[in-house]
């Protein structure tokens, strides 16, 4: 929500079929669900109140329902709410456990597994954006260092080498996924596969950040790709989970079953 280019009206069509769904028992919302890297956080939610109450409906039919929040880079700054009756449990991971086949579904939002992602600069871009532009890569230094001791930031600079790089920094991860990662993205896939042995034998890891969706050969990690119609791949897809076994979908569409190697 927020991106010009995000699939708004199809989401909400998507949150309306699962009202007709009596099975479901968690939604996970997979990060990135607000870009708080380009809009204001809160003029974003108001303008899409109807995807929010939506949610609310949800929980209101479904008793046994728990929608949860996993934090992507966009909005790694909803990890402070505290103390409001969101419908959402934030989270910066989740761990899931089917107990009608002993399986664990561990869920992480994917940028951990790209080496451009950094915390403190992904809650720095979260904190100074708003509507409007400013001193932008001021900003963005002020939020960073706010705080900092004196050998706190020798440390960060001697780390950085100098200020000007920050720019750099944040143009690098403000580029599109499909194309910044287009030279890496199977090495961002490889340390999610590496993450998904450890789980194993009765794990399974799923993601999002780069916008491919997948299921891999071993059906033990699975993308959920995104809502946005300008993605490279297949887009207004997500992951069903049941009985130990990903499934992945296009929203108003076929089951995707062709399977990657990892």
């Amino acid at each position: 929500m927020g991106y010009e280019n995000s699939d708004k009206v199809a989401f909400n069509q998507f949150l309306d079929q699962l009202q007709e769904d009596s099975e479901l028992t968690d939604l996970v919302l997979l990060g990135d669900v607000v870009d708080m890297w380009r809009r204001d956080s809160s003029g974003v939610f108001l303008e899409n109140k109807e995807t929010v109450n939506r949610i609310f409906a949800l929980r209101k039919k479904n008793k046994e329902l728990t929608v949860h929040y996993v934090a992507g880079n966009h909005d790694f700054h909803v990890l402070r709410l505290r103390n409001f009756d969101y419908p959402f449990d934030f989270s910066p991971t989740l761990r899931l456990e089917d107990r009608d086949c002993d399986y664990v579904y561990e869920f992480v939002h994917g940028y951990e597994f790209d080496l451009l992602q950094q915390e403190p600069l992904m809650e720095g871009l979260c904190h100074v954006m708003s509507d409007g532009t400013g001193n932008f890569e001021s900003d963005v230094w002020g939020a960073l260092t706010a705080g900092w001791s004196d050998v706190e930031f020798i440390l960060a600079v001697l780390r950085r080498n100098r200020k000007n790089r920050l720019r750099g920094d944040v143009q690098g991860l403000q580029t599109r996924p499909e194309e910044r990662l287009k030279a890496t993205m199977g090495e961002v896939e490889k340390r999610a596969c590496q993450r998904a042995k450890i789980l194993q034998p009765n794990g399974i890891l799923v993601f999002g950040h780069t916008h491919k969706p997948f299921v891999d050969t071993t059906e033990t990690v699975a993308n959920t790709g995104s809502w946005v119609t300008d993605a490279t791949y297949e887009h207004n897809t997500y992951v069903e989970l049941s009985g130990g076994k990903p499934r992945l979908f296009v929203f108003g569409g076929q089951q995707i079953t062709k399977r990657i190697q990892c």
